[in-house]
């Protein structure tokens, strides 16, 4: 893992599900619990929850696409890649990417200047980098080429998929044309705790349900005293 340093020079606190706060400006490996970023994940809405009906959760994506790869011949560690890809959102959130533009575009009108995705880029980054070494995995700088194009790849194809899916044949126009992710069922969006339940059993499967249910007590065991 890259030597990681702190995101601002004062603690930023945020909950923890048991009542415990985090420093989201201090990632360490011991305070990442996977059970965690599946429930969080399970409640962030993909396309800013735009879409007619229930929400397609990240959580779901996130399952989706990592059982496409396998389903396409990438081994259990590149669906891992996939499934902790977007694991960063249980910390700072989803910033979507038009959001990003928009805060960028207005940040560069008004104010001379277009930082603020350079500063989202450096926290999800930063994040990255402790919850891939929490799971025994290669942090998104050390992927070789091949991982980065096969999770950049899948990533595409799911939004392009989910998309036409959740908004209709129209949607397709705002993307290029690519091929349909392998999947093993239809895109249609999950209650909250099918999409954590779902998460947690391809998380045992992947990582390994030792290191999920290890990393859970050693994250626990870090926040005790908060």
């Amino acid at each position: 893992m890259t030597a990681v340093m702190r995101l601002s020079p004062e603690p930023i606190w945020s909950f923890a599900p048991d009542g415990s706060v985090i420093d989201i400006a201090d990632p360490r490996p011991e305070v990442v619990c996977f059970l965690e970023i599946g429930n969080v994940l399970s409640k962030i809405a993909r396309f800013d929850g735009r879409n007619p009906g229930m929400a397609f959760s990240v959580a779901q994506h996130s399952v989706m696409g990592a059982q496409a790869i396998i389903n396409e011949g990438g081994s259990p560690a590149d669906g891992a890649l996939f499934l902790l890809h977007d694991g960063h959102e249980y910390i700072v959130g989803d910033q979507s990417r038009p959001s990003q533009e928009l805060y960028s575009s207005a940040s560069h009108h008004f104010y001379g200047e277009e930082r603020m995705s350079d500063a989202v880029a450096t926290c999800k980054s930063a994040w990255d980098e402790v919850i891939y070494y929490a799971a025994g995995l290669p942090g998104p700088e050390a992927w070789t080429q091949k991982q980065a194009a096969l999770v950049k790849s899948m990533d595409a194809r799911m939004c392009r998929a989910e998309a036409i899916a959740l908004f209709g044949p129209r949607a397709a126009e705002r993307f290029p044309k690519s091929k349909p992710p392998n999947l093993t069922s239809a895109i249609k969006p999950w209650a909250p705790m099918k999409a954590e339940e779902e998460f947690r059993k391809l998380a045992y499967r992947l990582i390994g349900e030792g290191s999920v249910i290890g990393q859970a007590a050693t994250a626990a065991a870090a926040r005790s005293s908060r």
